[in-house]
C-alpha cells in the first residue's frame, strides 16, 4: 500500500507531538523528583559546632523537645576528659538551639575534673533534675549518681548531692516515670539494676534489683520508655542497641533483639513527638569524629504490630524537618 507525501508529512507531525509531550513529562516528573530530593537533606549528625554525645530527649512543658548531652572534647584520647554538659531544644528536630553548658564539673564540690558521662533528666516537683555519673577520686570504679535540679529546662543546674546506694563502675543512669509518678531508676555496668526512687530522687525507696531481661549481652546504657502499655527495656550491647519487652517496670522482660545492631557506641533515648516516634544515639562515623569524639544523631522509630521495634540503622540523612 502506498502512503502519499501529505499523509507521511501528517504522520510524522503527529509522532513529534507525542513525543514531545512525553519529554515534557518526563521533564516534569524529573523535575518534580528533584524538589523532593531536595528536601532530604543529611540531617545527621544533627549538632556539627560542637562534640556530644549520650542524648538523653524529652518533651517538657513548653512543648519543645529538650536534649541533654555530654561532651567530647575535640582532641580526646579517651573518655576521662569529657566534662560539662549541654542543653537544647528544638521544635522541628532539625534546627537545634543551643543553650550552652548546664553543669560543669567545677560545679561539684565531691568530685574530680573531668569524668562527666552519660547523663539522664526528669521533671518532677515543678522542677526539673539531671542524674548523671560522676568520679569522686579519678577512677570508672568509683562512680556515684550526682543529682542537680533547675527551675528552668535551659538550666544551670545545681547540684545536691548523689544517690546513695548507687555506686561503682560508669553507671549510665536513665530515670522513668510511670503513669502513676512512681519514678524508677536503672543503671549498670556488664550487670543491670534497678529500684524505685522517693519523690525526692535523693534516696532509693527499696533495695536495688538484678533486671531480668531474657539474655546475658547487657553491657552498659540502660534505658525505659513505655508504648502501648508495654515497658521497653533497652541497653547497648557493645555490639549496639538491644531490647526487651515487659508488662511491668520491673520485669521480667521478654528478649527481642536488636534494635540498633550495626552502630558500636550506642547510647539512645527514645520519644513520641507530633505522632512520630524518634531514636536518638550517638555515632563516630561522621564528621570527623573517632571513638572519642563522638557526634549525636537521630533516626525514624518505627513499631510492628505485635508490638516489636523494627530495626534502626544509622544514615547521614536522618530525620527531616518538621512543617
Amino acid at each position: 500500500m502506498r502512503v502519499s507525501a501529505r499523509k507521511i508529512k501528517t504522520l510524522l507531525l503527529v509522532f513529534s507531538i507525542v513525543i514531545g509531550c512525553k519529554s515534557n513529562y518526563t521533564k516534569v516528573t524529573k523535575t518534580e523528583q528533584q524538589e523532593v530530593s531536595i528536601e532530604k537533606v543529611n540531617n545527621n549528625p544533627v549538632i556539627r559546632h560542637i562534640r556530644t554525645a549520650d542524648p538523653s530527649a524529652h518533651i517538657w512543658q513548653d512543648g519543645k523537645v529538650w536534649m541533654y548531652t555530654s561532651r567530647d572534647a575535640e582532641d580526646a584520647v579517651n573518655y576521662n576528659s569529657m566534662d560539662g554538659y549541654r542543653a537544647f531544644s528544638s521544635t522541628d528536630m532539625v534546627n537545634w538551639t543551643d543553650h550552652g553548658e548546664v553543669l560543669h564539673s567545677k560545679d561539684i564540690p565531691w568530685g574530680v575534673p573531668g569524668w562527666m558521662w552519660a547523663p539522664t533528666a526528669i521533671y518532677k516537683n515543678n522542677k526539673y533534675y539531671l542524674l548523671y555519673p560522676h568520679s569522686v577520686k579519678g577512677s570508672k570504679d568509683d562512680m556515684r549518681c550526682g543529682v542537680a535540679v533547675s527551675d528552668v529546662p535551659e538550666g544551670p543546674f545545681k547540684d545536691i548531692g548523689w544517690i546513695a546506694g548507687v555506686e561503682g563502675q560508669w553507671l549510665d543512669p536513665c530515670v522513668f516515670t510511670d503513669d502513676d509518678g512512681k519514678t524508677y531508676l536503672y543503671w549498670g555496668v556488664r550487670e543491670p539494676k534497678m529500684a524505685l526512687l522517693k519523690d525526692n530522687l535523693l534516696e532509693l525507696a527499696e533495695t536495688p534489683r538484678s533486671i531480668a531481661y531474657g539474655a546475658k549481652n547487657f553491657f552498659e546504657a540502660s534505658y525505659m520508655h513505655k508504648y502501648n502499655g508495654k515497658y521497653y527495656y533497652s541497653y547497648n550491647a557493645g555490639l549496639g542497641g538491644f531490647y526487651a519487652m515487659g508488662d511491668s517496670p520491673y520485669g521480667p522482660f521478654e528478649y527481642k533483639g536488636a534494635i540498633n545492631p550495626k552502630q558500636r557506641q550506642d547510647h539512645h533515648s527514645i520519644i513520641n513527638y507530633k505522632g512520630q516516634d524518634y531514636f536518638f544515639y550517638h555515632w563516630q562515623g561522621w564528621n570527623e569524629g573517632s571513638k572519642f569524639r563522638r557526634n549525636t544523631c537521630i533516626e525514624y522509630l518505627y513499631y510492628n504490630e505485635d508490638g516489636t521495634i523494627q530495626e534502626i540503622y544509622a544514615t547521614k540523612e536522618g530525620v527531616q524537618k518538621i512543617k
